[in-house]
C-alpha cells in the first residue's frame, strides 16, 4: 500500500469510528474505554479490510495521535512560549510567540488530512459542525497537562475559503504571578502594587485593550487577590479564569448548541442568575453585547464588579459599555455613566502590557471626569 492508499484507509479508519463506530469513540471519552481498548478496535477493523501488520501499526500509531492528543500541533501546544495558534488552510499555520505572530514550518500532509483532523477535534470536544452549527467555540481542560486550550472553528460553509479555519488560544493552568508580570514587563512594580490595593480595595475595575493584549492574563492573576471573606462570581464565555486558592468564588460559562439542540444560557442568562445570587464581587470576563446592563445594575446596587471590553484607551473604555447598556435599555448616555461612576479603575494593556491606568472621580455635566494615574 503506497503513501496516497495509507492516506485512503486511516479517513476510512477515522470516518468508520466518527460515524459508524461513534459509540465506541463515546466511551473513551467518558472514561469507560482506554486507549488500549480503542486501539485493538482499530486494529481489528483494519484487519477486516485486510491491511497487513506492518500497515495496521502505522496507521493505529497515526490514528492514536488523533484521538488523545492534537496531531501534528502538539509540538507548538506544548511549547510554553507560543499563546496563539492559527491554521489558515493546510500548509499555512501562524503563531503568536511571545506576542509577535509569525510564520512555521508546520504543515498538514494535505487537504484533507487537514479537513479530518478538524473533524477529529469536533468529536473529541462532542461538538456538532453541522452546517446550522459553523462557528463553534469551546474549551479542552483536560487533554493538555500544563494550558487551558480555547477552540475557535469556522467552517469552509461560512468561510470564503474552502478550509476551516482554526484558532487555538492557549491559557497556563499555572497561573502567572504578579512577580512574573513584572518580570515580562507587563507591569511596573508600583503599577503591580497598585492593583493589587485596587483588587482588594476598589469599587469596580474594567480591563480593556485589543484581543489578546493580556486582560484575561492580569484579570487571573488578580482574582487571587479578592479577601478570602468575600464571595463572588465570574461569568464568562469559555473557561479561561479560574482560582486555584479562593474558598468562595463561584464560576459559569455559557452553553451554546453543540449540536442541532436548542439548549443554550448566555451571559445575559448568567448574569440575570448571578444578581439573584449572594454576592461582593460580580465578573464577566468579557462583555460583548446586552449583558453590560446586568454588570450596570450590580455596579449600581454595591458589588464590587470586573469586566474585559475592547477598547482603544483607559478612558474610551466606558463609551463602548454605554453602547452595549443602550442595547438592552432605554436609559440615555448620561444615566448610564451616572450608575457606573463606581467602576472606578480602568486599566489598558496593549502587546501583553499595561499603558493607562485611570480612575473616575465623578460626573459632571453627564460626562465622566478621569484622572490619568500611570
Amino acid at each position: 500500500m503506497d503513501d496516497n492508499g495509507l492516506e485512503v484507509m486511516m479517513d476510512e479508519l477515522l470516518n468508520y469510528f466518527i460515524h459508524v463506530e461513534r459509540q465506541t469513540l463515546s466511551m473513551v471519552q467518558r472514561g469507560l474505554k482506554d486507549k488500549e481498548e480503542l486501539e485493538y478496535a482499530a486494529d481489528s477493523y483494519l484487519r477486516t479490510r485486510g491491511v497487513p501488520k506492518e500497515q495496521r501499526l502505522q496507521l493505529v500509531e497515526h490514528f492514536s495521535k488523533f484521538i488523545w492528543g492534537y496531531y501534528i500541533l502538539e509540538e507548538a501546544i506544548n511549547d510554553r512560549d507560543i499563546s496563539d495558534i492559527k491554521v489558515l488552510s493546510e500548509d499555512n499555520i501562524r503563531i503568536k510567540r511571545r506576542g509577535k505572530r509569525m510564520n512555521t514550518d508546520i504543515r498538514f500532509p494535505s487537504k484533507s488530512d487537514y479537513k479530518r483532523f478538524i473533524s477529529m477535534v469536533a468529536v473529541k470536544n462532542k461538538t456538532n459542525l453541522s452546517d446550522v452549527n459553523a462557528i463553534q467555540s469551546f474549551t479542552d481542560k483536560d487533554s493538555n497537562r500544563d494550558f487551558i486550550l480555547r477552540f475557535n472553528i469556522a467552517t469552509d460553509f461560512v468561510n470564503s475559503a474552502d478550509v476551516p479555519y482554526l484558532h487555538i488560544r492557549k491559557i497556563p493552568k499555572q497561573k502567572y504571578t504578579i512577580e512574573d508580570l513584572i518580570n515580562l514587563k507587563m507591569l511596573t512594580r508600583e503599577s503591580a502594587d497598585y492593583l493589587v490595593n485596587r483588587a482588594v480595595s476598589s469599587s469596580g475595575i474594567l480591563f480593556t485593550g485589543k484581543g489578546a493584549s493580556g486582560k484575561t492574563t492580569l484579570m487571573n492573576v488578580l482574582l487571587d487577590y479578592i479577601p478570602h471573606d468575600m464571595s463572588g462570581l465570574v461569568i464568562q464565555e469559555n473557561e479561561e479564569l479560574f482560582s486555584n486558592s479562593h474558598p468562595d468564588m463561584m464560576f459559569q460559562h455559557i452553553v451554546i448548541p453543540r449540536s442541532e439542540g436548542k439548549i443554550q444560557y448566555d451571559l445575559k442568562d448568567l448574569g440575570r442568575n448571578g444578581l439573584l445570587t449572594d454576592l461582593d464581587y460580580f465578573i464577566i470576563g468579557e462583555i460583548k453585547g446586552g449583558e453590560a446592563l446586568y454588570l450596570l445594575n450590580a455596579s449600581y446596587t454595591g458589588h464590587r464588579c470586573w469586566a474585559s471590553v475592547h477598547g482603544v484607551d483607559s478612558t474610551q473604555a466606558i463609551d463602548k459599555l454605554v453602547d452595549y447598556v443602550r442595547y438592552e435599555s432605554d436609559y440615555s448616555p448620561s444615566d448610564i455613566k451616572r450608575m457606573l461612576v463606581s467602576l472606578k479603575t480602568i486599566v489598558y494593556l496593549k502587546d501583553f502590557s499595561v499603558k493607562e491606568i485611570s480612575e473616575i472621580k465623578g460626573i459632571e455635566d453627564g460626562e465622566l471626569v478621569y484622572e490619568r494615574i500611570f
